[in-house]
């Protein structure tokens, strides 16, 4: 769901769903979405910071309906911040929203021309020290894992996203045609 955040104008969910599934393909639009909320894409953001993402922790206390609530009346963090009861909603240390906010605002963002990816043979030894040693995962799911990388690299190419589409950039995959698509 980052992906709006991130400024994403169309996020497509449930695209790989298999057709046993019966789970409808969800089309979000960004702009649709900011109109309905009444909110600005800064706005928006900071709704997604206190909702939870990967770059902050969140507010202790605040869930989903107080953090909209909250934006619709204070407009941003900040004001937030100033109008919250601290004893009632404790901010932690971990509560980056300024940098989370950044990240979402400026990402790194790589020119393409400038990476040369190539798929090579896993680095067993090291994936297993990583993994098992350093980190703890279970030796036998890592070692399970390995094995698949292993068979995925002497295996076809994974076919690109964009071969799934024809040429009309708003039709439907031919896959996904038989399952119902909400637009939100």
């Amino acid at each position: 769901m980052d992906t709006l955040t991130f400024g994403s104008p169309i996020l497509l969910r449930h695209l790989t769903y298999s057709e046993a599934k019966k789970e409808p393909i969800m089309e979000v639009r960004l702009d649709t979405t900011l109109a309905g909320l009444g909110f600005t894409m800064d706005q928006f953001v900071d709704l997604c910071i206190l909702l939870g993402c990967d770059y902050s922790d969140t507010i202790k206390g605040i869930g989903a309906i107080r953090a909209m609530s909250l934006m619709q009346q204070h407009k941003s963090i900040e004001e937030i911040l100033k109008a919250i009861d601290s004893s009632k909603y404790p901010v932690g240390d971990s509560f980056d929203f300024e940098s989370a906010r950044s990240l979402f605002k400026t990402p790194e963002v790589l020119d393409p021309e400038q990476i040369d990816l190539k798929w090579l043979p896993p680095q067993e030894e090291a994936l297993y020290k990583f993994l098992v040693e350093d980190k703890g995962f279970n030796k036998e799911r890592v070692l399970g894992g390995i094995e698949k990388l292993k068979g995925k690299s002497t295996g076809p190419a994974q076919s690109r996203l964009d071969s799934f589409f024809t040429a009309k950039p708003r039709e439907i995959p031919v896959a996904a045609a038989k399952r119902k698509v909400n637009i939100l």
